[in-house]
């Protein structure tokens, strides 16, 4: 139902790239949440906007940890 919403062409994944996939999703889990321990959102009922900020906020903090790591 997503994919025909979306317009995309279904794929099969090998046992590989799913178990690639899985560990990528996993390490961007990993990462919002302890992101969000530091900065939580205290917003009830919170809008879509507020998430894409938060969201913002967590890539640049991201990237610019990955920068200081190089």
């Amino acid at each position: 139902m997503a994919r025909r919403f979306l317009n995309l062409d279904h794929h099969i994944h090998s046992s590989l790239e799913k178990s690639l996939i899985e560990r990528k999703m996993q390490y961007i889990k990993d990462r919002t949440e302890s992101f969000d321990d530091y900065f939580p959102c205290r917003i009830k009922n919170c809008k879509l906007k507020h998430v894409r900020n938060w969201l913002r906020l967590f890539v640049d903090y991201h990237n610019n940890e990955i920068k200081h790591i190089k």
